[in-house]
C-alpha cells in the first residue's frame, strides 16, 4: 500500500484536515490537547473501495519539532503540503517542502486550506505564490487543491485527488529485504512489547524471527496489526505494529531498526552527496551537525572533501559520527545544526563506510557521479575498493539482488568493471594489476603468490583472483605453487653464470654440494635453481643436480624388483654413497611418497 503524510507550517490546519478526511483526531497526547498543537507524529487512515487502506501520518508544524516531522516524513510516498491561504508560504512551509524533496518523496499535493477565511483575490494570490515556489522543482506539476478543513468545502475533491495521485505512484518495492524504522514503543497488557513504524521493502510474517539494530539481537514477531486490524503478514509501505517476543520496552526505542536479514552497514564515517538548502548558513570544514536518518538522530561532523565546495549548494562530504550507526547506499538523510530548529539541508549516502583513497582519485571518481543511481554507486564502490566481492555487494544494497545484478551486468557490458570469479574489479585497475604481476614473475624466478603481491604492492587476495588469467594469457608456468616465466624453465634460457653453476653441481655427482660450505651469493643462485627444478635439495643442506638425484633414486627403487624390503647397506652398495648421503637420499625419496620406513628396513609405499 502507500503512506500519505502531511507537512506545513504550524497552525495551517494539518491535523484538522486529516480529521475532516478520515474522522480521526491524530492529536493523541494530553499535552497536544492542552496546547492545541501537534507535538509528535499521529496516525490515521482512509479506506478507498477497490483500492485498499491508505495510511496517513500527521506531523508537527512548529519549528521546535522539526526532528519529529522528519521521523514521520521519511516513509511517506505522497506528501500533502498544507498552506493556509491567509498566511501563505511560511518558514516551516519551506523547511517541510525541502524535507520532502531531500527525502525523495515521489509526489506531493499542495492543499490550500482555510479558504473560508479568504476572498477569491487572496486565494488567487496564494495559488500564484505556490506555482512560483514550485516552478523550478521536480514538484512543478503538483496538484493544488483548495479546501476548508473547518467547514468541509473541497474535502471530497481532495480525497479524490489523493486517490488519483496514489494511482500514479510507483509500486511499493518488495525486495525480500524488509525493514522498519521504529517510531513508537509501548507495552500492552497481555501482549508485551509493541513497536510501530512504516514497513518498507518487503513483508514481515507472523512467527518470523527478525533482527533488531543497534541491539544486534534476535526476537520473534508474535502478532502483526495495521490500523488495529490483525494481519498474518505486514505489507510494504503501510503503517505496521509488531508485537515482539524476546525484547522489553526498555531495550528498544525510537530509531531502532527491525530487519529480517541485516543489509545495513555499521559505520561512524560515511561518504555522501550533501545539498544545502539554507543558503544563508556558511559551510565550513568540520562543521558540527545533527543528522536525521530514518527515525534516529545522530551527532557528527561534516568533513569537506574539497574546501572549495563550501561555496556550492551541492557537494560531496564525509560525515563522521560520534557513534556507530547503520546505513545503506542511496539512503537519504536530513541535516540540521545542533540546537537549531531549521533544516540546513540533506544528503544521500554514497558509501556507508568510507575507505580512504588519494584525494585526486577520489575527486576523479566523484566527478563521474551524476544521478546517484545504483549503476553509478556500484561503479564508484568498485573503483574505490579496487576489488569488491559480488556476494557482499548484493548484501549491502536495499535493492533486490535482481536489480543489483542488472546494474552489474550493465557495467560489465560497458567494460567499466570486470568480473573474475566472485570479485568485481575496476577495468583500469584489472589491466594494471595483471601487467604488474606479469612483470614481477618475469623479473624473478619462482615467486609464490605472497611474493608476487609484495613485488606488485597488491593485496594477496587480488593476486589470488587474477593469477589464473595471468597464467593463461602469458608464457607462465605454475609449479608447486610457484610461478615461472615460460622461457625461464629451460637450461638454454639460463644465464651463463647459472649454467656454469649447474654444471659444477652436475660434476659433483653423488657428493653434491653442501650449502653450509658456500658463500651467501652462491646459496641464493642455488636456491633459484632449486625453484626451477634443476637442482634438488635432500635435507636443506646437501643438494644434487636433478639428473644425479633421479639416477640415484632409480637405483634404489630398482632394488624392489627383487626384494620386498631393503636395508641401508644395500642402498649404500647400489648407489656407492656413504651413510652421510644415503640417509638424506632415502628420506627425500620417502618424502615423495615412494617408500616408507619400517624399523630398520625400507619398503615400497
Amino acid at each position: 500500500m502507500f503512506i500519505v503524510g502531511t507537512s506545513g507550517h504550524i497552525d495551517h490546519g494539518k491535523t484538522t484536515l486529516i480529521e475532516a478526511l478520515t474522522g480521526i483526531d491524530c492529536d493523541r497526547l494530553p499535552e497536544e490537547k492542552e496546547r492545541e498543537m501537534t507535538i509528535d507524529i499521529g496516525f490515521a487512515n482512509i479506506d478507498y473501495p477497490r483500492f485498499g487502506t491508505v495510511s496517513i501520518i500527521d506531523v508537527p508544524g512548529h519549528e521546535r519539532f522539526i526532528r519529529n516531522m522528519v521521523v514521520g516524513a521519511w516513509g511517506v510516498d505522497l506528501g500533502l503540503l498544507v498552506i493556509a491561504v491567509d498566511d501563505g508560504w511560511m518558514p516551516q512551509t519551506e523547511d517541510h517542502f525541502r524535507v520532502l524533496e531531500l527525502l525523495g518523496i515521489e509526489r506531493i499535493i499542495v492543499v490550500l486550506n482555510k479558504i473560508d477565511l479568504a476572498d477569491s483575490e487572496m486565494i488567487d494570490l496564494a495559488v500564484m505564490e505556490v506555482e512560483e515556489r514550485l516552478k523550478n522543482t521536480r514538484f512543478a506539476d503538483a496538484d493544488i487543491v483548495q479546501v476548508s478543513a473547518k467547514n468541509g468545502k473541497g474535502v471530497d475533491d481532495l480525497r479524490e485527488v489523493i486517490l488519483k495521485n496514489l494511482r500514479k505512484l510507483s509500486k511499493a518495492a518488495e525486495t525480500e529485504k524488509p525493514y522498519l524504522f521504529v517510531d513508537r514503543v509501548f507495552s500492552s497488557k497481555g501482549y508485551g512489547t509493541i513497536i510501530t513504524g512504516t514497513l518498507k521493502n518487503g513483508r514481515f510474517h507472523e512467527d518470523e524471527t527478525v533482527f533488531i539494530l543497534p541491539q544486534k539481537r534476535e526476537c520473534r514477531i508474535k502478532k502483526i496489526e495495521s490500523h488495529y486490524q490483525k494481519m498474518v503478514e505486514g505489507t510494504p509501505s503501510q503503517r505496521t505494529a509488531l508485537n515482539l517476543a524476546g525484547v522489553t520496552t526498555e531495550e528498544i526505542k525510537r530509531g531502532s531498526i527491525i530487519v529480517r536479514k541485516n543489509f545495513f552497514t555499521e559505520s561512524n564515517d560515511i561518504l555522501a552527496q550533501v545539498t544545502v538548502t539554507d543558503e544563508e548558513k556558511g559551510i565550513k570544514n568540520n562543521l558540527g551537525i545533527d543528522v536525521l536518518v530514518g527515525t534516529s538522530q545522530l551527532k557528527g561532523k561534516m568533513i569537506l572533501v574539497d574546501e572549495r565546495h563550501s561555496i556550492e549548494r551541492s557537494f560531496p562530504a564525509r560525515v563522521r559520527f560520534e557513534r556507530e550507526w547503520f546505513f545503506y547506499p542511496m539512503e537519504p538523510f536530513i541535516i540540521t545544526l545542533p540546537g537549531s530548529y531549521r533544516v540546513l539541508g540533506g544528503g544521500t549516502v554514497i558509501m556507508p563506510r568510507y575507505e580512504k583513497v588519494g584525494k585526486r582519485k577520489l575527486m576523479e571518481y566523484l566527478g563521474e557521479l551524476q544521478h546517484y543511481n545504483a549503476d553509478e554507486i556500484i561503479e564508484f564502490t568498485v573503483k574505490m575498493k579496487r576489488k569488491q566481492s559480488l556476494s557482499q555487494l548484493l548484501e549491502q544494497f536495499s535493492q533486490s539482488e535482481k536489480i543489483v545484478l542488472r546494474s552489474v551486468e550493465t557495467l560489465l557490458q560497458k567494460k567499466s568493471i570486470v568480473r573474475v570469479g566472485d570479485y568485481l574489479l575496476d577495468n583500469a585497475f584489472f589491466v594494471e594489476a595483471k601487467e604488474g604481476m606479469v612483470g614481477a614473475i618475469f623479473k624473478s624466478i619462482g615467486l609464490n603468490i605472497k611474493e608476487i603481491a609484495d613485488n606488485c604492492r597488491l593485496d594477496v587476495e587480488i593476486c589470488k583472483v587474477l593469477i589464473q588469467d595471468v597464467v593463461r594469457e602469458n608464457q607462465i608456468i605454475e609449479k608447486d605453487n610457484r610461478y615461472f616465466a615460460g622461457d625461464a624453465v629451460t637450461v638454454d634460457a639460463l644465464s651463463d653464470e647459472k649454467k656454469d653453476l649447474l654444471e659444477r653441481v652436475y660434476k659433483s655427482g653423488g657428493n653434491g654440494i653442501e650449502l653450509n660450505k658456500v658463500e651467501d651469493a652462491l646459496k641464493r643462485k642455488i636456491g633459484e635453481l632449486i625453484k626451477l627444478g634443476f637442482i634438488v635439495s635432500l635435507d636443506g643442506n646437501i643438494v644434487y643436480h636433478s639428473e644425479t638425484y633421479e639416477d640415484l633414486k632409480s637405483r634404489v627403487m630398482n632394488l624392489f624388483n627383487e626384494k620386498d624390503t631393503i636395508t641401508i647397506p644395500e642402498a649404500k652398495e647400489v648407489t656407492s654413497l656413504s651413510r652421510k648421503y644415503i640417509i638424506p637420499l632415502l628420506n627425500k625419496i620417502e618424502s615423495e611418497g615412494l617408500i616408507k620406513r619400517v624399523g630398520d628396513f625400507r619398503v615400497r609405499a
